[in-house]
This record gives C-alpha cells, structure tokens and sequence, in this order.
C-alpha cells in the first residue's frame, strides 16, 4: 500500500454554502483619518497657485482622472479603511471589503489580472466571509474550472481543465499536500490565487491542472478582532477569533493570532469530524525597507473514514438512502500538522526589490479503517478489507527572487530572476487484510457489518521516499508599445525521486531522476483600449509521474498549452471579466489498466498503470468577478472542458480522460446589500447561488450519473457595524445527485441533502 496517494482519481461535487458580509467599526481611526485627509486638502488648496485659464480645461480633465483613480486607490468605507495598515496593500484581500484585487503576488511582479496572459481567479477574504466559507474544499469549490473531489475524510483532490493542481505557500512550490492531505482552516488565509493551466516556471514538474498559491494573513498596525459563530445541521459548529495589531509602541513590531476549530456530524451515518487550528505571526519592520515575518501553525483533527458507497454492477444508482453507511463505525483518520514560515523582504530602491522565503511542515498520517470490496447481492451483503496506513511527510521548501524595472529605448520594462527548492520526504507504509485470507470479512451486511477494530494488519513494509526537485527562472515584461507587452521567460529544472526499504535496509534505488529539463513561456498582452487587454501565451510543462506499469515506474508526461483570450476591468476595475480558449496536448500520460490489475509498485500490491500516447484538453471558460452596482457583489464562471485520450494501444482511444470532470460547469454566487456604503445600522442582505454540470463518470468508467443543479439562499442582517448575522439554506430543491463517482463498490458520495446553516460575524 506504498504511496497511498498514487492512482487515486477524482471527481467533482458543487455545494455553495453562504454567509453575510460583516463590517467592522473602528470610529476614532476613521475620524483621525478624515481629520488627517481634511488638513492635508487645505494645506494644499493653501499653497496651490491658480491655475490658467487656458489650462482649466486640462486641469479639470485631470482632476476627474485621478478622482477615478483615487477610487480605486484610498479606501470609501470604515470596512476599506482597515487595508491600510497592511504590508503589500496592493494585493491584500482582507479589509477591502471587494471580490476583486488589484494585483496576484503568485506572479513575483504583483501584475494585475488584465496584464497576465493566463487564467487567473482569486478567491478573497470578503468573498469567504460573505459565504461563510471555512475550508479550502468550499473556497475552491467557488472558482470556475476547478472540480473537488473528496475522499471521505476530510480530503480531497483537486482538478483542473482535467488535470491535479498543484499548491503553492506563499509563493514557495510543493510537490505534495494538495490532494489526498489534510488543508488548514481557512481562516488563516488572506486569500487563494487560482492559476489554470501550467505553472511551469515557478511550479517546476506539475502536472497541467494549475496551481493554488495559499497567501497566508499578517499582522496590522492597528488593532483589530473579529470572531465568526455558525452552526447548523447535522450539529455542524464552527468558530474561529483573529486578532492582530501593534506589539511595541512605535509600531515596528506587529502581530497576529488565529483560533479556529470545527466540530461536526455528516449527513450520513455514524460520521465525525473534530479538528483545531492555531496560527500565530510576527511581522518586523527592521527599516522602512525591510521586513521580517515568521509564523507558526498547528492543526490536529479526528475524522470518520468512509469509503463511500457501492453502485449496481451495471453502473447504476442503487437509490440508497442518503444517510447509508457502508464500512465498520469505527474507522478512523488522523493528521496532525505543523508547519513553520519566514519571509525576509527588502526594497532596494528605483522600484527594485527581492524577497526569500521558506517553509517547513510535517504531518503525521494514521488511518485505520475497512471498505467494501467485492460483491453486493440482493440481501445487500459484500465482502470486506480492512485497511491500515501510517505515514510521515516532511516539506520543505524556499523560493528567492528579486524583481524591478529597467528603462530602455525610452519604456520601461520588468525583469524578474530567482530560484526556488522543494524537498518532499515520506515515511510510509500500509497493509491490508481481505476477506480471502481473514475469516469474518466476507459476505456481511454491508450497512452494518461486525467487524472487530482488532484487526490490525501488521505493517511488515515500511519506505523512505525523498523528492527532491529545484530550479532557476526568468521572466521578462517587455514594453513593445504603450498598450503592448510581451512576457517571455522559462525555468530549468531538476527533479530526483528515490526509495529505499526501510524493513530490509536495502540500498536507495533511484527511480525518476530529471535535469535540467526546460519548461519555456510566453505571453502576449494588448491593452485594446486602457481596460480591455487581447492576450495569448504558449506555456510547456513536465511531470515525473508516481504510477508504476507492470515494467516499472512510468516516464514522464511532456506537454503544452497556447491559451489565448480577452479581460476587460469595469466599473473603476470593481468588476473583472475573463474569456479565455485553451488547447494542451500530453503525451505519455498514465492510464489505468482496465483488467483491474493490482501488481504493481514496489510492494507489488499496487494499482497497474501505461502511458497513454497523447492525450488533449481543450475548451473556454467565461468569468465575472466583483461589483457590478454599489453594494452588488457576484462571482460567476462557466467552463466548457473537452479532455479525450488521442491516442492509445489499449482500445480507449476517442474516449473522455479525466474521471469526474464535466464538460459544462457552471458556478454562480451573488450578493446585494441593500443600503448605501456609509449605512452600518440595521441593514438587510441577500445571497443566492447555483452550481450545474453535465453529466460524468467515474473512476470505473461504468459507474455514471446525469446532469444536476443546486441552488443554495441567504438571508442577512447588519444590526450595528460590530455585528453582522446570516441564515443560509443550502441545496434548496433537496437535489439527489452524487458529488464524486467512484468505483462500483466505493469512492461513490452523495452530495449533502437541503441544509440549513445560521452564522454570526463580530468586529471590535
């Protein structure tokens, strides 16, 4: 049971759930700050010569542009006001009190949305707030494209335009602990930068999917606290309390600490989940022009393992009822996780600046837990296997870079150059016991079935795999003309996996070894008219693959994407809008055996897989982000996604790819408060959502469900600037449908019947 995560397939499963916006008051900061902005408008009426009236005309145009522009610079509102006391302000989320950013940081430059030539989404902290969303697999859930995919505790994997995406920590690559791994609450983050498609240069080998870079909070100058409350069906709770502000008198020091914690049931039988986070950082403004950060998080959990639920032979639906259990009660998952963060940043003047920063994380995995794993007749019996896992995985990682302008032939342009190093080493190892060799496992009720938590099997394998990749890259924004840019830059990477038994002492045997393997971009951005820009790019991507053949461990997947498109900013860049077309090619890419063979790996037990040939994804995708009409938020995205297997020696050619991935999805959220800005009292909000998509199928390909759609409602109310309430109905038509589609005897789930959720929001 070597390398637990490898082979597992995923699928997609769309449930919104939604909370109200909270505002957050702070009265003599925000007279302090008008009384401030008062001065300095006379002081400057005072000292400013009269203009001439030939210039009136020009001065009064000039007057209306940088209003439009201070619109979108100083903030308009108590709730926009609390951003100012943030480093890198210009892509911080929380506070803004807006959907919509006005720079990513996963790009290094902080460019804005409408000046990079890929697909690219954020998920803020307004938006989450505003839909009560607590974890990555609910914020993800938002972001166009992009399918969930759970495992039954508390896990998930993550896929886009049909393929893994990849995280990223602050910027810091990794080569692990998205899918299949325990994420923490998202209550520690600002926000999540969504790329689909490659993220060569700065991921190194990675798959197509993308990348998720996870931008953790910092501290503020000023003090702030904010605790949110929900509950709801199935006695789910949640509750997390941040605070932050100064640590020394003169600032130079400041603060942050986050609590959060869950405590749940599941819709389904017999289920739990208890888990806590705490996050702690410690911003040091050396000088004005450098700043040193470090944090420490922690996260414990206790979750239920459910496999999830048989199919019919033929594929079908048995119509279990929704709450069916399937497996012993007492299966069990456990990760701990703790993980250690630094960032030293410096601005070295003339725009210039550069910044290291590392990570380290250790997890502990225990699993413990039976499933279903052949024959369902009739009377609903089956035969069982019980299941043991122990792992440790320890990351570490840092990413260095420098970035700033140089001036050429009278334009300016942007240079970036830096490095990054990712370590994943695993301790591993996992048995099983069946009901072919273990007496008391076979033909049982499958609903409930005795089977004793005595049986242990014994772990006799156990592994060290270290993998070790790491590289250099470059990136140039070349300004051709005003309103053209091109974007060219690359990566050499190095990639190293290797194994060694661990129970037998043997020597490490090398089994993916990769140097110096390019990865090249470019892009191309016209700005049509000032926000509105035409882009296209062409990016290239490798991945050392973790499956194994019954030859041997497989080689690597080559491919590209040409993506090309339009974005447009509106409504004084309050409201992002995104058309894109993409096309990637891979080859060598691994597919399942279909005889179901289990001989493979090196413990010989695991998963047979071959290389596909070439395999093609290709489709568009539509997406609005922000405020259309003051106190109007949406978040809309649509995707059409066309993955097919090209070529293959197996008889799959001509086939879909990708398990649990539709070919239409479309997403909706959208929230309208109704009173104006400045109104904090006694103010009424509303929320709704729907998620549809087409039909799919699952990790066995004759196990498939139709097409679906869920709506979810909300309903808030202000009653001061400090307290903000909300009550949320989600899956209001009570919809039947399967978030993921697995096997015919498991990795099936239904998607959580009509529930209901209240939440409190408090600032102070």
């Amino acid at each position: 049971m070597t390398r637990l995560k490898a082979g597992l397939l995923s699928c997609s499963g769309l449930m919104l759930c939604g909370a109200g916006m909270g505002f957050c008051s702070a009265p003599a900061f925000c007279a302090a700050a008008a009384e401030t902005t008062e001065k300095a408008t006379k002081s400057a009426k005072a000292t400013q010569p009269a203009a001439k009236p030939a210039q009136t005309a020009k001065s009064e145009q000039a007057k209306k542009a940088a209003q439009l522009s201070d619109e979108n610079d100083m903030p308009a509102s108590v709730e926009k006001l609390l951003v100012q006391g943030q480093r890198h302000k210009n892509a911080t989320t929380d506070g803004t009190g807006s959907y919509v950013v006005k720079a990513v940081s996963m790009t290094k430059m902080l460019l804005r949305l409408d000046e990079i030539p890929q697909s690219v989404s954020v998920v803020s902290r307004q938006q989450m707030q505003d839909q009560n969303l607590t974890t990555v697999d609910q914020a993800l859930k938002q972001v166009p494209g992009v399918n969930v995919n759970p495992y039954g505790d508390g896990t998930a994997g993550f896929t886009s335009r049909g393929y893994a995406v990849q995280p990223q920590y602050d910027g810091v690559p990794s080569s692990g602990g998205m899918s299949f791994s325990q994420q923490f609450d998202l209550a520690i983050y600002d926000r999540l930068e969504v790329l689909r498609g490659p993220d060569g240069m700065f991921q190194g080998s990675a798959p197509p999917g993308g990348s998720v870079n996870f931008v953790r909070k910092h501290g503020l100058d000023t003090y702030r606290a904010q605790g949110d409350f929900s509950g709801g069906s199935w006695d789910t709770f949640h509750a997390d309390a941040d605070v932050t502000g100064p640590l020394t008198g003169n600032k130079k020091v400041t603060g942050r600490f986050v609590l959060a914690g869950g405590d749940r049931n599941y819709f389904y039988k017999q289920a739990h989940d208890t888990r806590w986070t705490a996050y702690a950082d410690i911003d040091v403004h050396i000088t004005d022009k450098t700043t040193l950060s470090v944090s420490a998080t922690g996260q414990k959990n206790d979750t239920t393992r459910f496999m999830g639920l048989p199919m019919a032979a033929s594929g079908e639906d048995l119509h279990l009822a929704r709450n069916s259990f399937v497996g012993a009660n007492w299966g069990r998952t456990s990760s701990p996780m703790y993980e250690f963060d630094g960032e030293l940043e410096h601005e070295f003047g003339a725009g210039w600046r550069g910044k290291l920063t590392g990570r380290h994380r250790e997890t502990d995995s225990s699993m413990h837990y039976t499933y279903l794993n052949s024959v369902v007749t009739p009377q609903k019996t089956g035969n069982f296997v019980v299941a043991r896992y122990e792992g440790r995985e320890i990351y570490d990682g840092a990413d260095l870079y420098f970035t700033g302008p140089v001036h050429l032939l009278n334009r300016k342009h942007d240079l970036l150059i830096g490095a990054n190093y990712d370590s994943d080493l695993l301790y591993d190892g996992g048995s099983s016991a069946s009901w072919r060799t273990t007496p008391g496992l076979s033909n049982l009720d499958i609903f409930s079935p005795v089977i004793s938590d005595t049986i242990r099997p014994d772990i006799t394998t156990r592994y060290r795999e270290p993998t070790q990749q790491y590289g250099v890259y470059g990136s140039a924004r070349v300004q051709l003309m005003p309103s053209l840019d091109l974007l060219l830059g690359g990566r050499l990477s190095f990639y190293q996996y290797k194994y060694k038994n661990l129970s037998k002492n043997t020597p490490y045997v090398v089994s993916q070894k990769n140097g110096a393997v390019p990865t090249p971009y470019l892009g191309l951005v016209w700005h049509i008219v000032p926000d509105v820009a035409a882009y296209v790019s062409f990016t290239d991507t490798f991945q050392p693959q973790s499956a194994y053949s019954h030859t041997g461990r497989l080689k690597p997947v080559l491919g590209q994407q040409i993506e090309g498109g339009f974005k447009g900013s509106f409504f004084h860049r309050n409201l992002s809008v995104t058309l894109a077309g993409y096309h990637i090619l891979e080859r060598n890419k691994s597919m399942e055996d279909q005889d179901g063979s289990s001989t493979c790996g090196l413990s010989g037990t695991s998963t047979c897989y071959h290389a596909a040939g070439k395999v093609r994804s290709q489709g568009f995708e539509f997406e609005m982000l922000g405020r259309l009409l003051t106190g109007w938020d949406i978040s809309l995205g649509y995707t059409f996604n066309d993955n097919k297997i090209l070529k293959d020696s197996s008889g799959l050619a001509g086939l879909p790819y990708t398990a649990n991935s539709p070919r239409h999805l479309f997403k909706l959220w959208t929230h309208y408060r109704f009173a104006a800005p400045q109104v904090t009292r006694n103010v009424w909000s509303i929320g709704a959502g729907v998620d549809a998509q087409s039909g799919t199928f699952g990790t066995n390909r004759t196990v498939r469900q139709g097409a679906y759609a869920v709506a979810s409602a909300q309903v808030g109310y202000q009653w001061r600037p400090e307290l903000n309430m909300t009550f949320t109905v989600n899956n209001l038509s009570n919809t039947r449908y399967y978030q993921r589609l697995g096997t015919v005897y498991y990795y099936n789930y239904y998607g959580e019947p009509r529930s209901f959720m209240a939440s409190v929001q408090s600032n102070f």
